[in-house]
């Protein structure tokens, strides 16, 4: 093998295991878990100040918005339990009571405060039944 082609393998394997590398480190910083409101308050301990993704239903009548301060406070439940949410930023046009959103921030025991709110869009379009 000359001298030129092992430099090109070289600089081949080089850029191979960055590409790897850095596609390794993105997705893993793009995987979280979803929890739900239950799951969350059971586990305060070891999610305290930690990035979490939780999912819920707005609880109908909590959404309290605050155009001055440009924030948003709701509840979220997972149907037997409640928690309060804080959010500052982008309302997506799907969000209202009873729609189902996840939320990701960090949870300090009491409040969850959002870094980003994304609504489930309803499904406008339903099966035909046959016949």
């Amino acid at each position: 093998m000359s001298r030129t082609n092992r430099k090109i393998l070289v600089a081949v394997i080089v850029f191979v295991l960055a590409g790897a590398y850095l596609a390794y480190n993105g997705a893993r910083s793009s995987m979280a878990y979803y929890l739900t409101v239950g799951e969350l308050l059971d586990r305060v301990a070891t999610v305290r100040e930690a990035d979490v993704r939780l999912s819920g239903t707005v609880a109908d009548g909590t959404v309290a918005r605050d155009p001055v301060a440009g924030t948003l406070a709701f509840q979220v439940t997972d149907g037997t339990r409640r928690l309060l949410v804080r959010y500052r930023g982008v309302v997506p046009d799907a969000f209202k009571d009873g729609a189902e959103v996840v939320v990701e921030g960090r949870f300090d025991g009491q409040t969850f405060t959002a870094a980003r709110l994304f609504a489930k869009c309803p499904s406008k379009f339903e099966t035909a039944e046959e016949g």
